[in-house]
């Protein structure tokens, strides 16, 4: 049976010396994959394939097992990404956190939307580390990690004037009120304004997020924050994230 589907290379396992299984995350985030033969020889099929990072059509024959890959058609290419080696690892970082959340076999068009809208965002030229945020945001639940900056653990208050420490004791925030009361208690400073920024991330829907403007500084961080949670709380450490750590490093020097 022959099949179209639109969707985002997500992995590429070589196979023999001219052939590589192909896996896509299709419109419905079922992730499939297809062998694509021929796909390392010169002037193949699967050209676009290639070139980096592209929302495609795929055209593939399944019958039993592992599908075929006959034909792809390019649908959108993400120009600024591809060109651009820094967005392109955001772009990676972005992907590697969707991917990885699926597994165990979760299926959902959400995870093929929330990807999709992530590179959107990145090539209409929203602040990289905030978009990316957005996205590990997002994804915290199916990582185990609910973000909570809307109110003082300890006290309930709400006035995000006094917040300026997340607990890892309460597992959220408290405010100046309660931090000065209770010193022990094991925390990190971070603003109100990246509290709020989270806590704003978190309430907007996917497809309502059409453009993130936010300044470099406050873009940085507040991925760290939401980078010290997974940390905390997940012991997962993203092999993108490590590219993104080392070229701010180096434009640091």
């Amino acid at each position: 049976m022959l099949y179209k589907q639109q969707g985002f290379v997500i992995r590429q396992t070589n196979y023999s010396e001219s052939s590589k299984i192909i896996t896509m995350l299709n419109e419905q985030g079922v992730q499939v994959p297809m062998m694509a033969r021929g796909f390392n020889k010169p002037n193949n099929a699967f050209q676009t394939l290639k070139q980096g990072i592209n929302e495609t059509l795929f055209t593939y024959s399944k019958h039993k097992g592992m599908g075929t890959l006959t034909e792809v058609e390019p649908i959108h290419n993400y120009k600024a990404i591809n060109k651009d080696f820094d967005l392109y690892y955001y772009a990676s970082y972005i992907q590697e956190v969707v991917i990885r959340g699926m597994e165990g076999g979760l299926e959902s068009k959400g995870f093929y939307v929330l990807l999709k809208k992530g590179f959107d965002l990145l090539e209409a030229g929203g602040e990289r580390n905030a978009v990316l945020s957005f996205i590990l945001i997002k994804m915290m639940k199916f990582y185990g990690v609910e973000l909570q900056a809307e109110y003082c653990e300890i006290c309930g208050e709400t006035d995000y004037k006094l917040f300026d420490r997340y607990s890892y004791e309460h597992h959220g925030i408290i405010c100046t009120n309660c931090f000065n009361e209770l010193e022990h208690l094991r925390t990190v400073p971070v603003s109100n304004k990246i509290l709020y920024f989270a806590q704003l991330f978190k309430k907007t829907k996917i497809l309502q997020m059409n453009s993130v403007k936010m300044s470099q500084e406050n873009g940085e961080n507040l991925r760290r924050f939401i980078e010290h949670l997974y940390d905390e709380y997940t012991g997962v450490f993203f092999k993108s994230r490590k590219l993104i750590e080392t070229g701010h490093s180096e434009g640091t020097e």
